[in-house]
Parts: C-alpha cells; structure tokens; sequence
C-alpha cells in the first residue's frame, strides 16, 4: 500500500487497532460494569474525592463520571449553594450526598434512568425551589385509521430522553418538567411535536405521506429529517412494497420512486430480475454501448453494499432510499451511478405479535404475439412470393388451393396440421405462492425480529424444467447491556434453488427459451401428431422437447451477519460511538445436465413414424461448478449531534475496511453409461471425456468518510460530506481517491417575511455539487497478467501453454461524475398541493474503456487495456406533483410523477464512420443505427425516380438517401437519437384508505 497521505494521517492512530479488538474491548469493559453497576443500588456505589472550596456544579461532574449516574437539577439552585472541601476514599454514594448537600435537598432517585433528581427541601426560596421535577408521562400512538404504530419514536426534544412505542403503539417515560416538548417520529410519517403542559396522558394520531415519504430519511450512515434534507433522495416505506404481488423486490419499485428505472425484461422464474438504473445511463461500455453492469447502481443492505437484494423478503424491508445526487458522494468509488439503501425491520417493544401472510397469485405475458392459423400463413405465403417475383402474369403458388382447404378443415392433421405454437408452448397462466411468518417483541432491555418466508414460482412454458424456490430467514436483535451501551446481530439466509432447461446459444450462453424459434415457426408444421408422438417442429428444435433435453440446477446459500456495538458517551451529551462487524458467505453450486433428445418424423412413402435424434448433444454431458464467496466488512463511527439555542452542528467520522475473495471449481464428464444417473464419476474417465478448472480472486476496499451538518433554527442548512477510497483495482500512486459533496437549503417557509402567507406549509430551495467513482473493471490492469492454455506437442508429450494477457496500464485510475442539483419544494394549503421539482446534470469523465483505433492492431499486441478516455453527459429533471384531502371519512392522495434524461456521448476512441452522422459522439448512450423512412413508393414512376434496394417494388418502404449518393446502403443508416431505455417517464398514483389504484 502507498505511503499515507495527509488525510490517512488522521485515522492513522485508529487504524492501529482492529475493529475486532475495539469491539471486544468495549463489550468486555461493559459487561464488567454492568455486572458491577447493576449488582448494587444507585446510593451504594464508591466514589473517591479530593476537593478544596470547589463548585458544588463541579463535584457533581466528577461523581457522574466515577458512578455513571445522572444528576438533574436546576442551574441557579446548585449555583447558591456554598463551595465545599471535603476527602473521602471509596465512600459510598449517600455519603458523599449526605455531606455535600446536609440536610438542604431531598433525592429522587429513578433507578431505570440510573438518574438522581436534587430537589431543595420545603423552607427554601421559591427561587431556589424551582428545580427540575421528573414528571411521568404515557400515551398512544395510532394512524390515521386508527390502528396502533409500533416503533414510533418518542424523545423529549433537545435530549437523549426517549422510548419507543411498543406493538400496541404504546408509550410510557418521565420528563423535566411541564415545559418539556415531546416529539414522536417515524418513517413514512409526518414528525409531531407536543407540548407537555399539565397533561400526563397523550393520544397521538400520526398523518402518514406516501408521497414524500414520511419525515424522517435514511441516507448514508445515518437519518436526516425531511424537512432539513438538502440532497436528492427518494424514499419508500416497506409497507408500500408488499402491496405488490410481485416475489421480486426490484420489480415492486417499478413506478414507484421518481428517477428510478426498472425495467423488466424475462418472467422466467428466478431469471426476472429487472434492470434497475437512477436517472438513466451516465456511462457506457467498451464499444460506445449502453452497459447495464457499468451504470448499475450500488446496493447497499443494512449498511452493507451487497447482492441479492431482488432476492429479499418484502415483508422484512423498513425502507427503502435512493441517493441519487451529491448525497451519494458519501459512498465515493462506487456511487457514480446512485445508490439504492435498504433498511430492514428491527424488534419493537411489546408482547410477542406474530404476523401470517400468504399471496397467491397468476403471472402471465405482457403480451403474447397474434399468430396466422394455417391456412391464412400460407394464402399470405402464396401472395408474398407472388409480389417478390414480380407479379407475374402466369404463375403456380407453392401452397394449391387443395392444400389451403386441408389446412383449413383439418382432414389431415399429419400431413396438413393447423398448429398454433403460441398456444402449444405457452399455459394460459402460471402459478406464484408467496408464504410469510414473523414475529416482533422484547421488552426494555432486548427487542427482536424474527421472520420466515417461502416463494414458489412456476414457469410459463408447458415442457419446460422451469421452476423457482426460494426460503427467507432472519433474525435481529438488539440488547441494551448498559444505559449506554446497545449490541444488535441481524443475521438472515436465503437458500434458492432454480431449475431450467440445459440449452444454450452458439456462443455458450443460457437460452433457456428460444422465443425466436416459436414466433417464427409455421403453423404449417406439426408439433404434436394425432397419435401423441413429438414432431420436429421447426428445425429439429420442437419447443416440446425442452424438458427431454437436461436441466441446468442452480442451488445457492448466501448468508449474511451484522454485529453492530452503539455507545452513547455519558460524560459528553450527543457523542455516540458505532461499530460494526459484517460477515457475508455464499456457497453456490450448478449442475448442468445435457441429454441427448429425439423427436418423431412422419414418412410419407411407409407411412411409419421415425425415431431420430435432435440437433443437439449426441451423448449425455454433465458439468458440475462450486463457486464460493466471502465478504468481511467493518467500520467505526464517531458521531456528535448538538444543539447550541439556535444552531444545530452534527458531524460523523468513520473509516471502514472491505476484503471479499472469491472462488470456484468445475468438473466435466461425456459418455455417461446411462442418462439415469447425473453424478460425476459415472461419466467416462477417458482423457478426452472430461475437463476441469478453476480460479480464484480477491478485491479489498479502505475508506475514510465524514459528513458535517449545520442548521440556524432550521432554516438556512448547509451539508458537507466526503469519502476517501482506496481500491486495489488500481496501481500505487492511483490508488485513492477523494470524493466530496456538498449541498445547501433555504427553508423560505420559516422566514418572517411569508410567516403571513398562511397557505405556505413548507417552501424549500435546496442545491447540491458532489464527486463520486465508479471502480466496475477488472482487477490488476496496471500489470501484465499471463493465462494457462494453448498447449502445444513436444515429441510425443503434450506441454502446457501460457500465453500474455492484455498490455498493463500503470495510470489505470477511477472515473469520476460530477454532479449538481437544484431544486424546489413546498407544501400549500395543508397538503392540497405538494410541488418538488429538480433539475440535474452529471458530467463523466475518465470513463474506462479500451481504445478502439489510436492504436492500430498490425502491432500485434495480444489486447489492449481499459484507460480513462471517455467522456459523457447526463442531464434531465424530476417533477413530483401531490394532493391529499378527504370526502366524507375517506381519506385520499393522488401523486404523479415524471422524469426526464437525455445522456450524450462526449467523447470516445470510436472507428470514424464512413458518414459522420453515423458516429456515436455527441448521441445519446445506447443510440443505434437505422434507416429513415419517407412513406412508401405509390407507383412505379416514383420508384424508378428515386434511389431504391434492389428488388424493390411497388408497395415497398421507401428509404432516404441521406448521403445524396442516389445508392440506398448503409451509408444510409443515421444514428437514431432514442435508445431502448425511454427518456420520459411519467407515473399516476390515486391511494384512499381502502384500495390503489396505479
């Protein structure tokens, strides 16, 4: 690793010890106080002083510090008592009381708070007697309908103090004094504030707003208020999510999170993961193509980037948040694509509450293409060939009439089938079950989360191995050993199991369906002859023959752990230590079965049935892989919030360390003795019958962050943020880079000046500029790798090769997106209308792509390496336009969305084209070629007067000669400035309480 830079320095002395022993130390230190602490009363613990005419304030102090006990009292009765001398050696806590205060204050003591209220005796000073009193408060906090809120947050403003409700959204705890301020908030909800005043029992109704999602928002390391929020952050609560039927978490958010995109593309069980982008494509690929995998955002799952997140239970999902500016920059090489957060749900306190569901449900094709019966396929056939021919004035059809009538009445189904393949592949509908056991409780001490959930989905395909099982588990606890010390393990498991058909395209791809081969096939040919027997169908590929031609079986077990450690220092009020500990395992293993299959054909001349076997393996072939991941992630954060009258200041440091390694091994056999057994060893031993491999990798992260949040009577907000990556990816010297971001806001809404525009609920400017990486290329470019293989003959032994891999690239570094917001939002008329508009654009650079033609290829070299060369654009805005009110007792919202992004390709090492028109500079990402057209030729004199393919005819499309060359080729082609990704999206939600329409 590279010397440190100024930056490291400051982490330095912490990087000394290991997150491991912090945690064990801090663990043990506690249990040991504990067991000290709580095996004895407030009033018996030691306490050591030496003091000379001290402050009474000041003894105090030093007592909290040695005993871990709270005093509360009021400032200007402490003050007026005299200075006090006095030695004591482990004297107990009464002693010291008793002598310090004689017989002038009487003591409250709270012993679940470990806290001692100094109260003066009756006689005093009404001006001394006014002291803080500890008064007990409870209460209930329900919806909008009226069912109870667990979980909620109930803290006394401008301190610690605080509870939550438990799972009958009730709440019960002590505060100063009548002129306390209770706040309750809540994700999803709108926060409250109470005033205590003389009452000691509350019924608190919480307004929920699916629409700007609540007020309190998960962001990166932590929570911000929605309405101090000054990045870009969209937000979902999770019971939004499992209002969708869908078993795919990804495929839930479609529709549902301004700026995000989701697009389906398969509904093969287990393969129907979406592709998910923020805001569009900000990147492209080696060829100048739109890359799903190099604009993918980052996922992040409590804390962690990790995968699998499609794979979650929705029932175990919190919230969901998607960074999408400047307030990304916090998760720096990884985040120039935006980052989604998933928080899942922790225990609440209460009596044990157990939750059932089950959702069953029937998927089928978006659309299923309308297909010609038979006879019309070949009237239309007929016509066509026609019509290609020239219109001859003689000519014989390849179908005769005879054969058309056959087609039609179906005489002779062997010979003159009327076969609808859409009809014989695809079921009508297919099945999905969705099974779900959780259970929620603990008390003061130990809150837990438990839940257990099955998905079942079958394929649509009649003779297809297409199936998918899935079993969620997790378990998440969290233990207060100490007032101040809180340890939480939230462990969860998936165990997939996916079965599909073994065939693959030519270049060993999985195909599983080939969608090209049904559509295209003739309703003219058999699928299936009168007597039950399998026809070839087309091409010797009969889609009823999948299930005859193996399986490929993927079973997989991830397994994910967090241990976190949260420390609330005593002596220092708003100061909070966090650490965490993660260990991520998956073991995965595919079996891919291929059997030989056969199929019947028809003879006419014998009229017999011919067994012959298809196109695929001519013997059995199996290929056995074990793959096995490993991720070890940890962190430490300081963080200090602190209110000073008017000002807010929060700040959080942390540094964090990844290391994931990866493996796997594969083994082949052919020539199987029998199809009936699929194992390994029962394949031929012959040296050309089998074949294995392997490899191995690792990849290792080292990151310094912070955030510094600042606020004046939450109007004027200022964030600051940053993160310091280290990658191994890149060479020394390349090897870390600084990512910062920075954003502000200006709550109008609270300024004096429209104080008296009643209307004006809340009225916000906000802005933001922030840096962020994206790292997606393989490891070690910066030096020159070698491959095993191409083995050569030497006299009668064969050698193994080893050959160069591309040239090294030593300044091989990130690519960086610079990216600036603004926006304006605002709440009128007591939720009438809720306007957030945002406009944004990200500038790309050092892009990691190949060269395409400054290096020539007559050098020989074996390929050349990724270099940051590129360059693109990305701008467009987001508007998310609300209305909330109620007719009659129902309540309703209505929310409508759109978005809009336009990438542009600034610059890339592309081949010049043979018109520049054609060149993807300066064109939108994913742009492709095509042909433009003006109409169609309506006569033959207009065909003959303008430039045409050859053949064509009347009837035919006419295309533009835009090189003015009076030849149609492909010289022709322009780059058409829309991609596969639309750049507009517009969503419509009306919600009432009792039913959604989307």
């Amino acid at each position: 690793m590279n010397k440190p830079r100024p930056i490291q320095q400051v982490f330095y002395a912490i990087m000394r010890i290991t997150f491991t022993q912090m945690l064990l130390m801090t663990a043990l230190t506690s249990l040991v106080s504990a067991a000290h602490l709580n095996g004895q009363g407030i009033l018996d613990r030691k306490v050591s002083l030496d003091v000379n005419q001290r402050e009474v304030q000041s003894v105090l102090s030093e007592i909290e510090k040695q005993t871990s006990v709270e005093f509360t009292y009021r400032d200007k009765f402490i003050r007026s008592l005299d200075r006090v001398s006095m030695k004591l050696e482990e004297a107990s806590l009464k002693e010291v009381l008793d002598r310090l205060f004689d017989s002038h204050v009487s003591l409250i003591i709270v012993e679940e708070e470990e806290e001692i209220v100094l109260k003066p005796k009756s006689g005093l000073a009404p001006a001394e007697s006014a002291i803080t009193q500890e008064r007990p408060v409870k209460g209930k906090v329900t919806d909008e309908s009226g069912q109870p809120v667990p979980g909620v947050n109930v803290i006394e403003k401008g301190t610690t103090n605080g509870t939550t409700t438990d799972i009958d959204g009730m709440f019960s705890m002590n505060v100063r004094d009548e002129n306390a301020v209770i706040v309750f908030s809540f994700i999803g909800y709108a926060t409250q504030e109470v005033r205590v005043g003389d009452r000691t029992n509350f019924d608190i109704s919480i307004v929920g707003d699916v629409t700007t999602l609540g007020e309190v928002v998960v962001v990166g390391y932590g929570e911000q208020k929605k309405e101090t929020l000054t990045g870009s952050v969209a937000n979902i609560s999770g019971k939004e999510i499992v209002k969708s039927p869908s078993t795919n978490v990804g495929n839930s958010l479609a529709g549902k999170l301004p700026g995000l995109i989701v697009n389906q593309r398969s509904g093969e069980p287990g393969q129907d993961d979406p592709g998910i982008l923020v805001r569009g494509y900000g990147t492209f690929g080696a060829d100048g193509d739109a890359s799903s995998t190099a604009s993918a955002p980052l996922i992040v799952i409590d804390g962690v980037p990790r995968a699998y997140m499609t794979r979650l239970n929705p029932q175990d999902i919190e919230s969901i948040s998607v960074l999408k500016d400047a307030s990304a920059s916090i998760y720096g090489a990884r985040a120039a694509n935006g980052v989604i957060l998933i928080t899942t749900k922790k225990g609440v306190k209460g009596k044990p509450v157990f939750d059932l569901s089950f959702n069953h449900a029937f998927s089928q094709p978006t659309k299923v293409m309308d297909v010609l019966d038979a006879a019309t396929f070949a009237e239309a056939f007929n016509e066509a060939e026609w019509y290609r021919a020239g219109r001859p004035a003689t000519w014989t059809p390849f179908y005769s009439n005879e054969a058309i009538q056959k087609y039609r009445d179906g005489s002779d189904p062997v010979l003159y089938p009327n076969t609808n393949w859409v009809d014989e592949v695809f079921k009508s509908a297919s099945v999905q079950q969705r099974f779900n056991l959780s259970a929620t409780g603990g008390g003061e001490s130990v809150r837990y989360f438990l839940s257990f959930g099955a998905t079942n989905q079958e394929g649509i395909l009649k003779h297809a191995p297409n199936s998918y099982r899935q079993y969620n588990v997790r378990l998440n606890v969290d233990v207060n050993l100490t007032k101040n010390l809180t340890l939480g393990a939230n462990i969860s498991g998936i165990i997939n199991d996916k079965r599909s058909s073994s065939t693959q395209d030519n270049q060993n791809n999985d195909e599983r369906v080939d969608f090209y081969n049904i559509l295209h096939a003739n309703p003219t040919l058999v699928a299936r002859y009168p007597n039950g027997l399998i026809a070839p169908g087309r091409l010797g590929e009969n889609p009823l023959l999948l299930d005859q031609r193996g399986y490929n079986r993927v079973q997989s077990s991830p397994l994910f752990s967090s241990f976190t450690a949260t420390y609330n220092v005593p002596f220092v009020k708003g100061l909070k230590l966090t650490g965490t500990y993660n260990y991520d395992l998956n073991n995965q293993f595919e079996k891919r079965w291929i059997k030989p299959y056969f199929y019947h054909e028809y003879n006419v001349v014998t009229g017999e049935y011919i067994k012959k076997q298809g196109t695929g393996s001519s013997t059995a072939e199996l290929t056995d892989t074990y793959r096995k991941w490993t991720t070890i992630l940890s962190n430490f954060r300081i963080n200090y919030d602190k209110t000073f009258d008017k000002h807010f200041i929060g700040v959080m440091l942390g540094i964090e360390r990844q290391k994931s390694e990866n493996s796997w091994a594969s083994a082949y056999r052919k020539n199987f003795v029998s199809t009936a057994i699929e194992q390994i060893d029962v394949g031929s031993t012959a040296p050309a019958d089998r074949n294995n491999g392997g490899s191995s990798g690792a990849s290792a992260y080292q990151n310094y962050l912070g955030r510094l949040n600042y606020n004046f009577s939450e109007r004027y907000l200022v964030e600051f943020l940053f993160r310091y990556d280290g990658s191994q990816i890149f060479p020394e010297g390349k090897r870390y880079g600084f990512f910062p971001g920075v954003s502000a806001g200006w709550r109008l809404s609270e300024e004096s000046f429209l104080k008296s525009l009643t209307f004006i609920n809340n009225l916000k400017v906000r802005a933001s500029y922030g840096e962020s990486g994206n790292d997606r290329v393989g490891a070690y470019q910066y030096l020159q790798s070698f491959s095993f293989g191409d083995n050569y003959v030497f006299g009668s032994a064969d050698v193994p090769g080893i050959y160069p891999g591309v040239m090294p690239n030593p300044n091989i570094t990130w690519e960086v997106a610079r990216q600036t917001d603004f926006g304006i939002e605002g709440t009128f008329w007591n939720g009438l209308l809720g306007v957030d508009v945002t406009r944004f654009q990200s500038k790309r650079s050092n892009i990691l792509v190949p060269r395409n033609v400054s290096v020539s290829n007559v050098y020989g070299f074996p390929g050349l390496p990724y270099e940051n060369l590129g360059k693109a654009e990305n701008s467009g805005f987001e508007l998310v336009l609300t209305h909330k009110s109620k007719i009659g007792s129902v309540d309703y919202r209505i929310s409508a969305n759109t978005a809009f992004t336009r990438s542009k390709i600034v610059f890339m090492d592309e081949v010049p084209q043979d018109e520049p028109y054609k060149n993807r500079t300066g064109h939108p990402v994913g742009a492709g070629l095509y042909y433009k057209a003006d109409g169609v030729f309506n006569t033959q004199e207009e065909l003959d007067a303008y430039p045409h393919l050859a053949n064509a005819q009347v009837g035919d499309t006419k295309i533009v000669d835009l090189n003015n060359d009076n030849l149609i080729n492909g010289a022709d082609q322009f780059r058409f400035d829309y991609t596969a990704v639309p750049s507009m999206f517009s969503e419509l939600h009306l919600i009432s309480d009792t039913k959604t329409l989307t």
